[in-house]
């Protein structure tokens, strides 16, 4: 760069050049910006959206639809800032990892290793894309975005400046090939990245759902108000708070009629008198304080059984609605890329078209976290449409009346060939590989394509 002579400058262009100076990012990424092809168009031509109908699906009367874009996902991000504004509940995203691999193209070429400029051209791609993609967020809503170790940091980055630090809600790793890359020099990869943003975390959807089988099945029982399992009501966890002495308040008899049916803190006779006292002895506490423990009792949250030793044991109902603890490390055999990825996919087309799908599972699992039963979900990278699959499973499994929005280029035919066919397979049925019959998830679908007509400039367009 060419040496400045700052003592032959004016006042005023110190004045300017000090004034540019002071508007600089303070913190953040800066990387080299790159012009892209599909961006610059929408400058002189407006973006729109043409029905194919012949790629309609429809297999109820509902006139809900789901809806599938062909075409390149800044067009229809574009387009989806007029019809969808702050108007979308979750997005999910599997953009390119940007490995050097020629998996990735911008302009129309393919972005290789030895590019000096590869990450700036990815983060140029990302960054139009994802300040398109909050707009439509709705203030509940949040966004997930999948990625490996290659742009893991840059991204990270990106998404602070984009959507807020304080808006990030967790960066969880999963572990989508447990056995790991067997041809790697060093390490052997064997998870992937999930950063999660809110739109507002102060209002954000957020679901401590059950991911969990097993967890899930332990809610053995059921009332009126739902499933549910006990929970002794004996303060439980090792230290010196849960003991009488330090916490007298928590120490007090409840007593319990001798078919069990009736429990009270009022002393009656013939009733048992039990204690929050542990079988060594132990003199421990109760999990709340009297008042609290009546109104547990009155809303119909508090049971009585007999164990194994015949003792007299007071329990709480645990809701199944109160989920689990949603940790950030994601390790389950579900998850797995490969088994519920792209078997699953070949056991649903018939033969492999696709590389690396992610584990429909796991996006089901995200998606009961931070998805309302009504939510819209859009997945704008959206591959082979295992995305669109994950909202019908779910809808499937927990009677919920979500819709998915996808985009998809049509490189390859992805979008006519493999996208498209698997949500009609899904939607209508299909016959799997071992010959077994697979009934469909009812739901419609629209297929658009993205087109331009010409307009003059304004501040809208």
């Amino acid at each position: 760069m060419k040496q400045r002579d700052f003592e032959s400058w004016s006042k005023n262009d110190l004045i300017k050049e000090l004034i540019n100076l002071n508007k600089r990012k303070k913190f953040g990424l800066v990387w080299e910006p790159k012009s892209e092809d599909v961006a610059d168009l929408c400058k002189d031509k407006l973006p729109v959206l043409e029905e194919a109908k012949n790629y309609q699906i429809i297999s109820n009367n509902s006139d809900i639809f789901n809806i599938l874009i062909e075409g390149d996902n800044y067009h229809a991000l574009s387009v989806l800032n007029y019809t969808h504004k702050r108007n979308i509940d979750v997005i999910y995203i599997d953009p390119p990892y940007n490995t050097g691999n020629k998996t990735w193209r911008y302009n129309n070429n393919y972005v290789e290793e030895e590019d000096a400029f590869r990450h700036s051209k990815w983060l140029s791609f990302m960054e139009k894309r994802l300040k398109l993609a909050k707009n439509l967020l709705k203030d509940t809503g949040s966004i997930v975005i999948s990625i490996d170790h290659y742009e893991l940091f840059n991204l990270g980055a990106l998404c602070d400046e984009i959507f807020g630090e304080s808006n990030r809600l967790g960066i969880l790793a999963v572990v989508h090939k447990s056995e790991g890359r067997n041809q790697e020099k060093f390490f052997s990869t064997s998870h992937e990245y999930m950063l999660v943003y809110a739109k507002n975390k102060n209002h954000v959807y957020f679901k401590k759902a059950i991911l969990d089988p097993e967890i899930k099945e332990s809610f053995d029982r059921e009332d009126e108000k739902g499933k549910y399992k006990l929970k002794n009501y004996l303060r439980s966890g090792g230290g010196d708070h849960n003991l009488r002495i330090n916490k007298p308040h928590f120490y007090y008899p409840i007593y319990v009629s001798p078919d069990l049916t009736d429990i009270t803190l009022a002393m009656k006779e013939g009733y048992h008198e039990v204690l929050p006292i542990t079988s060594s002895g132990q003199e421990r506490t109760w999990k709340t304080i009297p008042n609290t423990f009546l109104k547990n009792l009155k809303k119909g949250e508090i049971v009585a059984e007999k164990d194994k030793k015949n003792n007299v044991q007071v329990f709480q109902k645990y809701r199944e609605e109160k989920g689990q603890l949603v940790k950030t490390y994601w390790m389950d055999p579900r998850y797995h890329a490969i088994h519920h990825g792209t078997k699953l996919l070949e056991n649903i087309m018939g033969n492999k078209l696709f590389d690396y799908p992610k584990s429909l599972y796991l996006i089901i699992d995200i998606l009961k976290i931070l998805a309302s039963n009504n939510a819209i979900v859009l997945d704008f990278f959206a591959g082979s449409g295992t995305t669109g699959h994950a909202v019908l499973e779910l809808n499937k499994e927990d009677d919920g009346n979500r819709k998915f929005i996808l985009c998809n280029n049509n490189e390859n035919k992805i979008c006519e060939e493999v996208c498209c066919p698997r949500i009609n397979k899904i939607i209508k049925g299909y016959t799997d590989l071992k010959g077994n019959k697979v009934e469909g998830l009812s739901s419609n679908l629209k297929y658009f394509r993205t087109d331009f007509v010409d307009a003059e400039p304004t501040d809208r367009n």
